[in-house]
């Protein structure tokens, strides 16, 4: 078990959290309409530390663990529905809505308020979960990459854009007042012919300095034991008591999320208001996504947006290559007609770049 102290209070925060973190990661060799390619990082606590201070009462500090809370949500769902098999948004098919779907969307709509850090429905606190993605072209000059072979080539490359996406993810979903550690990165499967490099991930990540980099921002660490576990996500291949168990269950959490926002900004969903019945026809893949995408159309409020419970818990970045560098930009949402009179308005808009 972790030991977890809390969070030193800083002068002039009247709040301060401290994370432990497990990410999870999977990757996407096609994204849906486009010459692309992406990685997802899904953030959970192991152990939360939440110290806040009043004046009239002092300080206070709040332990647990939002990844036992939300592990229990996942186990939970999948009583409910009766539904052991391995959930991959890949395998959603057919029209006629089913009651393994309904599993589907009420695991989304649990993860969707996991990433919230106030107001959230499901949970007694908030889990301070964060996601990230990025969407790059399969085309590259691989050449400036070493590597004997075509495929090693390319594997550094997507290493690269993993690295990237890490720092970049971790400096804009954490600050001063949310201070993280990571202890693990979990990866579903194998990427190629060979594990991740560590060394071109983990190692390059905390020396960005010695290469003319901007280094790591004071509250981003990882720890001296941190390391990138490989393991099939298909959590029935382990025993229910192992850690094995966990982790495959939260791998495709994140391959829900992955095929979720690659549904609102590749392909588009049509918004419903209503949930379906078993029974009836519909586009199952943008009812079950339809949570994320109401999560991330939030960002439309703009100033106001600060004040929503998912401020601050997802970026997702779209890059592009040029003879003069590398270009972060938003991924917008495919517009779609509303199929009901009376459903909002749905718009996928991310938060900047993470490089």
């Amino acid at each position: 078990m972790i030991s977890l102290p809390c969070a030193e209070r800083r002068v002039g925060m009247d709040k301060v959290s401290y994370n432990q973190i497990i990410i999870y990661h999977d990757e996407t060799k096609d994204a849906p309409g486009r010459n692309f390619k992406g990685h997802v990082l899904f953030f959970v606590p192991v152990k939360l530390a939440v110290e806040s201070f009043t004046p009239m009462f002092g300080s206070s500090c709040n332990k647990y663990s939002p990844q036992q809370m939300l592990f229990g949500k996942i186990a939970e769902c999948r009583r409910e529905f009766d539904c052991d098999g391995k959930l991959h948004f890949a395998e959603i098919s057919g029209k006629t809505w089913k009651k393994y779907d309904e599993a589907y969307r009420k695991l989304l709509e649990v993860a969707a308020d996991a990433l919230r850090h106030k107001s959230q429905s499901y949970f007694p606190y908030p889990l301070n979960c964060k996601v990230a993605a990025i969407f790059y072209p399969k085309g590259a000059d691989w050449n400036i990459y070493g590597g004997d072979s075509r495929k090693e080539r390319i594997l550094r490359h997507d290493e690269t854009l993993l690295r990237i996406l890490l720092k970049g993810a971790s400096h804009y979903l954490y600050d001063d007042n949310n201070q993280v550690e990571v202890i693990s990165i979990i990866s579903d499967g194998k990427s190629a012919h060979r594990s991740l490099d560590e060394v071109r991930i983990l190692w390059r990540l905390t020396h960005d300095d010695s290469y003319g980099r901007t280094p790591l921002r004071d509250y981003v660490s990882l720890s001296p034991d941190t390391s990138i576990i490989h393991l099939p996500s298909d959590h029935k291949q382990y025993q229910a008591s192992t850690d094995e168990y966990i982790y495959a269950n939260f791998l495709q959490v994140a391959d829900l999320l992955l095929g979720s926002i690659m549904r609102a900004s590749f392909v588009g969903i049509n918004v419903r208001k209503t949930l379906p019945r078993v029974g009836d026809e519909c586009e199952k893949k943008d009812r079950i996504a339809q949570p994320i995408m109401e999560m991330l159309d939030k960002k439309k409020r703009g100033a106001g947006f600060r004040h929503s419970g998912h401020y601050k818990s997802f970026t997702i970045t779209q890059v592009n290559f040029s003879k003069d560098g590398i270009n972060f930009q938003e991924v917008q949402a495919m517009e779609m007609p509303i199929q009901d009179s009376d459903a909002l308005q749905m718009q996928f808009i991310t938060i900047g770049g993470v490089a």
